[in-house]
């Protein structure tokens, strides 16, 4: 479950933060790849995170996750 980030008002609004976004990606990518380190930057309402991939043959990927529902738009 995420925290609540964003105040509108008087209602609270659940939004993924770079901490989650960041874990999903990492739990995304892990499948498939050694995750060793993650960055996230927030643009549009889609969050963009950088992964840093494996030990010796270090290769870089992008996953796009959306802050509102925590899906993931797509990687490369």
């Amino acid at each position: 479950m995420t925290e609540p980030t964003e105040h509108y008002g008087d209602k609270l609004e659940d939004k993924v933060d770079s901490s989650k976004a960041q874990e999903l990606a990492r739990r995304f990518l892990s499948q498939y790849h050694s995750v060793i380190d993650t960055e996230a930057v927030l643009e549009d309402g889609v969050w963009l995170v950088t992964a840093h991939l494996g030990f010796s043959n270090t290769q870089t990927k992008q996953v796009k996750i959306d802050i509102d529902s925590g899906r993931i738009l797509g990687y490369t």
